[in-house]
């Protein structure tokens, strides 16, 4: 996106101190990451933003903002823009940015699978090239942050956008959606998460579903069948719900796509039931668990409601890479099989992974190396107890890393599993020792059939650093 500095000022209700001829491209907030011809964005926090404009002056920056009181930096070519708030200021100009885009705007909201789906959807966009020019956020940018930089530093007059918009706390996907203005919007799950903050599952789903009040009339809101708590929140309105993955007991219409099976391996193969055609519908993933099939089917659903044909569609999923260590599937000697989930984990994400990982055939040995999931509250130890009786129950040996994965390994021993300890923290010795230890586990059952160990846990724990070691 591009603004001239008297734009930037009129957006966000400040005022010029320094104009400058240079168009202003995109932003950025991290002097570190910088921007060259774009605006720097100083945000307070731990630290004062403020403090890093000199350097982002030198490193390129078209322009910057700031709040009044402070003097004028050095930089004659960089125009200074003073708003009583840098990131409302922000805020405002994703806000214009926005209105850029005349296509689709898909909000994907949800405890789990959010940016896998976010990824599904934009590829099913793309795939016939419709929508040649799909702005979709990247890595983590789905907070107050990072959703508008997602929106400042899109293409212009991009042919639709996919959002992912996150949440720690009630009234933070309202804020977000407000900004994102979504056509349509998908509501990937209700799980438990931040209940240090939330409370209990019913105000998850409430949180969840506030992206609905936002929801353009006469847009679409795709919610799994299988999810009640949501029905509350999307009934009556201006908006039409589409349900995917599960058809509902409650809601008279079939589900737009559901899954009917599911086979996992090295890939995840499943039939899909598409409303309107008579036979269903094969699709290979390059991902892992029947969880990503449901993404599938959402990202189906979405492109099928904006008139997309249904075969490249497939292809495009078929092709879809997985994001970051979400699901990734890595191969060892003799078929062993690496899932590497290790950038999120609740009672929900792990309760589908842990089903998944027990499902693969043929039975070898199976080994879940589990970390800490973070901001459960005070119910926290119950919740990782429980994880571990059910880890055992699916005949999986755990191994369990960070302090609250105490409780872990001991509910795997009270239901009578294989578990252990191996450390609150590990260092590159320990990691190393992490994997040996797996190894140990895998070869005396190779014979049996091919071994699969999922390693999955809160970012917090960096539990990538066992999978990095196993690999090595």
């Amino acid at each position: 996106m591009r603004w001239s500095v008297e734009r930037l000022a009129a957006i966000t209700g400040g005022r010029v101190l320094r104009a400058t001829s240079r168009p202003i491209e995109g932003a950025f907030f991290d002097s570190r990451t910088p921007r060259p011809g774009g605006l720097f964005v100083p945000i307070i926090g731990a630290r004062d933003g403020h403090d890093y404009i000199p350097t982002a002056i030198r490193a390129g920056a078209a322009a910057v903002l700031q709040t009044p009181g402070r003097p004028l930096p050095a930089g004659d070519e960089c125009g200074v823009v003073e708003v009583a708030d840098t990131l409302a200021a922000f805020t405002a100009l994703a806000s214009d940015a926005r209105e850029q885009c005349t296509g689709p705007v898909i909000a994907i909201t949800g405890s789990n699978g959010k940016t896998t789906t976010r990824g599904m959807v934009a590829a099913a966009l793309a795939c016939t090239g419709g929508f040649s020019r799909v702005l979709c956020t990247r890595g983590n940018f789905n907070n107050n942050i990072g959703v508008p930089m997602t929106l400042v530093n899109g293409p212009e007059e991009p042919d639709a956008m996919v959002i992912e918009i996150g949440m720690n706390a009630p009234g933070e996907v309202d804020t977000l959606a407000s900004v994102v203005r979504p056509t349509a919007a998908v509501i990937t799950s209700v799980a438990v998460e931040h209940l240090e903050f939330m409370g209990s599952i019913e105000a998850i789903a409430a949180a969840e579903a506030e992206v609905v009040a936002h929801v353009a009339p006469g847009g679409a809101v795709f919610i799994p069948g299988d999810e009640p708590l949501l029905h509350p929140h999307v009934a009556g309105g201006d908006v039409r719900v589409v349900h995917f993955a599960r058809s509902s007991e409650d809601w008279t219409k079939p589900a737009k796509v559901e899954v009917t099976s599911t086979q996992l391996g090295r890939t995840t193969r499943g039939a899909l039931r598409v409303d309107g055609l008579d036979a269903d519908v094969e699709l290979e993933l390059q991902l892992f668990g029947a969880h990503n099939l449901r993404n599938a089917a959402a990202a189906l659903a979405v492109g099928l409601e904006h008139g997309l044909p249904l075969t490249p569609m497939l292809r495009a999923l078929a092709d879809f890479e997985p994001v970051g260590d979400r699901g990734r599937v890595h191969e060892l000697a003799r078929g062993h099989l690496i899932i590497a989930d290790c950038y999120n984990a609740n009672p929900g994400s792990m309760e589908v992974a842990l089903a998944s990982a027990a499902a693969v055939e043929p039975a070898g040995a199976r080994i879940a190396v589990l970390g800490d999931m973070l901001e459960l509250g005070p119910d926290e130890e119950r919740f990782h107890r429980e994880l571990g009786e059910r880890a055992a129950r699916l005949g999986l040996t755990v191994l369990g890393v960070g302090p609250r994965s105490r409780a872990t390994v001991a509910g795997a021993r009270s239901a009578g599993g294989a578990a252990e300890h191996l450390g609150d923290q590990l260092d590159a010795e320990g990691c190393r020792a992490a994997a040996l230890r797996v190894c140990g586990l895998l070869e005396p059952r190779a014979s049996q059939g091919r071994g699969v160990v999922l390693v999955k846990g809160s970012r917090g724990i960096a539990l990538e650093r066992v999978v990095a070691a196993l690999l090595s």
